[in-house]
């Protein structure tokens, strides 16, 4: 199998995803996933529950987070260590003691300080602008995060399944050449399965403050979020073989496995 899920959020990102952990990695088992990440929204709440049902289906977890920067890009982080994992741990917490109850105020140089020992994705806004291109914010901001992060970060692409998809993966790929950053595969995934993306629509309905009518460009735009089998993800990334392949060298990287914590 050439590939691998990284980009995951469950129901402990708050209003946001529409599947337990649980319920993920029993779907990805299914498909006959080896590994799958959890990457909820600044917190790393969900990776308890996903590690028990990943034990009893033999799947290997790659504990992860995504990381919202007030003043960048989002982040995927993955600890390869266990000292890796006390790092992230440290970074949300720094996070969440400068913001209030249920928020995480994190800035790309508190990244800079915990790095040591994790792996990065580098989250592509889904948008191109009339150029079809990528705003210059994000650029510059892949350039200061391949500067400070070095080979420790990839740059992410995933399909939004609209009209731009094939102009947006090429331009990705430009880009990767360009700063020298490896290009890798995602699925964005919000669910296990399509049937959730009505509950998926109404948690963002409730997060925005409005209502399904009103919603318009909140939601997402088809039901694609949903966790999908490799063979699919291989056919959609036909084109960027090594995007898939990359995935590969993230799970080989990250070691770090919830049983090695131990209460001192």
């Amino acid at each position: 199998m050439m590939y691998t899920e990284l980009q995951v959020t469950s129901n402990f990102s708050f209003l946001r995803g529409g599947s337990h952990p649980d319920e993920l990695v029993i779907q990805a088992s299914a498909m006959g996933y080896t590994a799958l990440a959890i990457t909820d929204h600044n917190t790393l709440a969900g990776v308890v529950r996903a590690h028990v049902a990943a034990k009893k289906a033999g799947l290997k977890l790659i504990v992860g987070c995504h990381l919202e920067l007030i003043d960048g890009p989002p982040l995927l982080a993955y600890p390869t260590d266990l000292h890796a994992y006390g790092r992230l741990s440290g970074l949300l917490s720094k996070g969440n003691r400068r913001a209030e109850k249920g928020e995480c105020h994190l800035y790309k140089k508190d990244v800079y300080n915990f790095k040591e020992g994790m792996r990065f994705i580098i989250v592509a806004p889904l948008k191109l602008n009339r150029d079809f291109d990528f705003a210059d914010d994000f650029k510059s901001a892949l350039a200061e995060y391949h500067q400070n992060l070095g080979d420790a970060l990839y740059l992410g692409a995933s399909r939004s399944y609209q009209s731009n998809d094939a102009k947006r993966l090429y331009r990705l790929s430009q880009l990767a050449c360009e700063f020298n950053i490896r290009m890798i595969a995602t699925n964005d995934v919000h669910y296990h399965h399509p049937d959730r993306r009505q509950l998926q629509d109404v948690l963002t309905c409730i997060r925005e403050k409005c209502t399904i009518d009103t919603a318009r460009f909140r939601l997402y735009p088809n039901a694609e979020r949903h966790l999908k089998p490799a063979d699919e993800m291989e056919r959609l990334f036909r084109k960027y073989p090594d995007a898939l392949a990359a995935t590969q060298e993230i799970v080989k990287s990250c070691q770090f496995s919830l049983d090695s914590l131990k209460y001192v």
